[in-house]
């Protein structure tokens, strides 16, 4: 909201601004605004951080701090603190917009947040390098669009490539367990010839929730295989 007060003169800045204050806030994995606000997030963590921490030391505030320094700029921003505070939020912006550009190509409609260059997740195999290229696009999966980010509740981090985050979770019902839901990633089998090694992939990616049965009669329901093991003579 703060952008709504700042005055530029570039009519693509202004393009960027109408873009992020239409915004509805959502690090939704199609949106243009949320790739655009990522990018000058990051813009806007530097330069408070320039603003506030000594030079010659290396330090990076808070998303926290930077946005309390932003909304109430404080005295270290100079002389007029309203006016530097508009200054960080135009720089920074103009900034985004040039990485993005030169990123992404000059459509700004083509920046959506989660694509195969921007916040995806790709999974790499411990033997992903010491095999040929047609073994490892089988044990190898991605990249596959992400949501989220480092502070929302789907925490994804901020990098291109998904690094953090969770790749598994369950919500259990103790009163009735078989009404547990979780999802985990990339699949349930660690064989690549498995229709089950990466079957839970897109799933994940898109927050799915699967059923995670407890009681005997739904496993055998939900059963797809049974390995019988028997000792040998």
């Amino acid at each position: 909201p703060l952008l709504a007060g700042v005055k530029v003169s570039d009519a693509r800045t202004w393009e960027a601004i109408l873009m992020l204050t239409a915004w509805d806030y959502r690090m939704a994995r199609n949106s243009p605004a949320a790739g655009l606000y990522a990018a000058w997030e990051g813009q806007l963590r530097t330069r408070v951080s320039q603003a506030l921490v000594p030079q010659g030391v290396r330090f990076n505030v808070s998303l926290r701090k930077t946005v309390e320094t932003l909304v109430v700029p404080p005295g270290e921003l100079g002389a007029d603190p309203l006016m530097a505070r508009d200054a960080i939020l135009r720089d920074a912006l103009e900034v985004a917009i040039a990485e993005l550009t030169e990123k992404l190509g000059p459509d700004m409609k083509k920046w959506e947040w989660g694509q195969d260059k921007y916040h995806h997740a790709t999974l790499s195999h411990p033997l992903g390098n010491a095999v040929d290229a047609a073994t490892r696009s089988r044990l190898e999966m991605g990249p596959m669009p992400r949501g989220g980010y480092a502070t929302t509740v789907q925490a994804t981090g901020n990098s291109d490539n998904q690094t953090s985050g969770a790749s598994f979770r369950i919500i259990v019902d103790t009163g009735d367990w078989d009404r547990a839901v979780g999802m985990n990633n990339p699949g349930q089998s660690g064989n690549p010839d498995s229709p089950f090694y990466k079957n839970l992939f897109e799933d994940w990616s898109l927050d799915r929730f699967f059923p995670v049965v407890y009681t005997r009669p739904r496993v055998e329901s939900a059963t797809a295989e049974v390995y019988s093991l028997q000792p040998g003579r």
